[in-house]
C-alpha cells in the first residue's frame, strides 16, 4: 500500500489503540497497553479533557464523548469508542 493510500484509508482498531496509548504516555500516565485503564493509571478529569480534545482534533467532533470515556476507560475500549464514533476513523472516512 502506498503512503497516499494509507493516508486515505480508515484507521484500524490497532492504530487507534496505539495512538491512545501514546497520548496517555504523553499525558504522563504509566500504561502498559490496550488493557490498561485510563483512570487506574492515574488519569484525572483534566487529562480526560485533554484526551477528548486530542481525539476530536485528530478524528473529528464527538470522536470521544465524555460519558463514553468514563464508562469505557480501558484504552482498548477508548479506541473502540473512537472507531465507532468518529467519522475520520471509521469505514466512511476518506
Amino acid at each position: 500500500m502506498s503512503a497516499a493510500e494509507a493516508a486515505h484509508r480508515p484507521a484500524t482498531q490497532g492504530e487507534i489503540e496505539q495512538w491512545v496509548i501514546g497520548l496517555c504516555r504523553e499525558l504522563g500516565l504509566t500504561v502498559e497497553g490496550a488493557a490498561s485503564d485510563f483512570f487506574a493509571a492515574g488519569g484525572t478529569s483534566l487529562q480526560a479533557m485533554r484526551l477528548i480534545a486530542a481525539a476530536e482534533e485528530r478524528f473529528g467532533e464527538d470522536a470521544l464523548p465524555p460519558d463514553d470515556l468514563y464508562e469505557h476507560s480501558a484504552l482498548g475500549e477508548i479506541a473502540s469508542v473512537i472507531l465507532k464514533s468518529a467519522p475520520a476513523a471509521g469505514p466512511d472516512a476518506g
